[in-house]
């Protein structure tokens, strides 16, 4: 399973880091801050998970 650098984020800023072992980067996220999550538009407070094999990096929002 590929590994993940799950980073929540406030802005700009880290808010909390988590390294995650799961079959997407989605559910890493979800795994990470075990809730809900979305694809990233513009919301302020968001998820940013960054493959660590193929330095790919997803953002990801909180489902309300």
């Amino acid at each position: 399973m590929p590994k993940y650098h799950v980073e929540e984020m406030d802005g700009e800023t880290v808010t909390a880091t988590h390294v995650v072992h799961a079959t997407t980067p989605l559910r890493a996220a979800r795994e990470a801050t075990e809730r809900d999550v979305t694809l990233r538009t513009s919301e302020p407070i968001w998820i940013r998970v960054t493959d660590e094999q193929q330095g790919h990096v997803f953002k990801y929002s909180y489902n309300l």
